[in-house]
């Protein structure tokens, strides 16, 4: 999800006639980055709750 939202902000300033298009590179980049960590660190968390749900006997969907 990431990489799609970074690219659209990459395209998007040179799509207009601004002038401030390394501001806006740099935005996408550490914007891009910022979704990557986010969704990244929510992958971890998810995959450690469902270790513990399996550990407690409760994974299994009944």
């Amino acid at each position: 999800m990431a990489v799609p939202v970074t690219l659209l902000f990459v395209l998007l300033p040179a799509l207009s006639t601004d002038t401030e298009k390394p501001a806006s590179l740099l935005f996408a980049v550490l914007f891009g980055s910022f979704l990557g960590v986010v969704f990244g660190l929510t992958a971890v968390f998810e995959r450690l709750r469902q270790r513990r749900l399996e550990r407690l006997g409760t994974g299994n969907g009944s």
